[in-house]
């Protein structure tokens, strides 16, 4: 029966797509996603099926995204993974040179992935799954963190409620969870032990790092409106990451609002996509005084436009008040950028000595930290970072080995 469901849906999308309404779902997957076929049914071990959903169907660049669709071009390229997608209610792959997507059947052994943000679509993994498990397989989340369950009141009533859903009904039930950081492990067990929360038996977690690095197709000839930036005789500070209330962007503004009444010619560059609960935080941009001149926010840069900004700006300033790893610290890093960070845990744990902290929610303490900055002229200490081949062999690791004797 399910087979014949499956073959009447694949005709009905075929009929859906010939007449010009194809939905979002049918749309050509990105190359990124391209598995050559015999990979996929001549594995003779457990398979690694990394799950690419919430991308596959929007990808707005966040740095979740960034994450996915790394980790999935290095589990192709090494043969250790491949990423599945959910269609009609199945996981599927899209095979080099196949016109539709393929159905993917559970061997004993496979391990799904969540590696994407899920949360969107709860309701579509449950099902999922519990498919898995009924054929031999596993299932291991990744925790990227628990912000809208620590800090409701900073998300909005359907984030919250779709993250909720999300960690109480999929990651705890699932096999292993895998965080990406050490700070983030330790808050998931905390905040289960001390709610007393129950979870699959003999759940295990581990953690492994996120890595950094930008392909040679990014490194091209900025764009005119990145090269005024970049070429101007200004020194610009960067900000990077999606607006919203943890990152602190509204702190840094305050902080570069206080330089400029103090005579101080410097500029300040936002680049993130529009977030939650962030309204306010956007009309005073838009409609800044210093927008356009010193003050600019780029809501649809791409990563050749980011990787440039990277390499050219005076520092890169991380202020936020939480965090479950800090992407954009160490791809400064990478590129050579000094940064300037909050003094919280996670900062420590990712930076450690090779980057410069300023007080918490202190807009005048990041002030006089940029002004040093100023002053000592652009030398980024060095900070060891995983390119994202390194960061994927870790995680796919991590899987096999660490994680494999959870229990099922």
């Amino acid at each position: 029966m399910r087979e014949l469901y499956w073959t009447i849906s694949r005709l009905l999308r075929g009929v859906w797509k010939f007449i010009g309404r194809g939905g979002e779902r049918q749309k050509a997957p990105p190359s990124w996603m391209l598995v050559d076929q015999n990979i996929v049914s001549n594995a003779d071990c457990g398979r690694l099926l990394i799950d690419v959903t919430p991308t596959y169907r929007s990808d707005v660049g966040t740095g979740i995204q960034r994450v996915v669709r790394e980790v999935a071009k290095a589990a192709i390229a090494s043969g250790q993974g491949f990423p599945v997608t959910i269609i009609d209610g199945r996981l599927c792959f899209h095979a080099a040179g196949a016109s539709e997507p393929l159905p993917i059947d559970i061997r004993s052994g496979d391990t799904f992935l969540l590696l994407d943000a899920g949360w969107i679509y709860v309701s579509e993994y449950r099902s999922i799954i519990d498919f898995v498990w009924a054929n031999g397989g596993r299932n291991v989340a990744c925790l990227y963190d628990l912000f809208p369950i620590l800090y409701a009141a900073g998300f909005s009533a359907r984030l919250r409620s779709g993250f909720s859903e999300w960690f109480e009904e999929i990651v705890l039930s699932c096999d292993a969870v895998a965080a990406i950081s050490s700070s983030v492990a330790q808050e998931f067990e905390q905040y289960c032990e001390e709610r007393a929360l129950a979870r699959k038996q003999g759940q295990k977690v581990g953690v492994w790092k996120l890595g950094a690095d930008f392909t040679e197709e990014e490194k091209t000839d900025p764009t005119a409106r990145i090269r005024m930036i970049c070429d101007s005789s200004r020194n610009f500070f960067l900000s990077v990451g999606t607006l919203a209330p943890n990152k602190g962007q509204a702190l840094s503004l305050t902080a570069f609002e206080r330089l400029w009444a103090r005579g101080i010619d410097v500029a300040f560059v936002i680049v993130g996509r529009r977030g939650w609960n962030t309204a306010a935080l956007e009309r005073r941009l838009c409609e800044h005084v210093e927008h356009g001149g010193r003050l600019f926010w780029f809501s649809d840069a791409s990563d050749a436009e980011l990787g440039c900004l990277y390499r050219k700006a005076h520092a890169v300033i991380c202020a936020s008040y939480a965090e479950g790893f800090g992407l954009p610290l160490i791809e400064a890093a990478r590129a050579g950028a000094p940064v300037i960070a909050s003094d919280i845990e996670i900062f420590h744990e990712v930076g450690g000595e090779s980057i410069t902290y300023f007080d918490m929610l202190d807009a005048d303490s990041l002030g006089t930290r940029i002004v040093e900055s100023l002053a000592s002229g652009r030398r980024g200490r060095p900070l060891p970072v995983l390119s994202w081949k390194q960061s994927s062999e870790a995680l796919l690791g991590l899987i096999r080995n660490d994680l494999h004797s959870a229990a099922s």
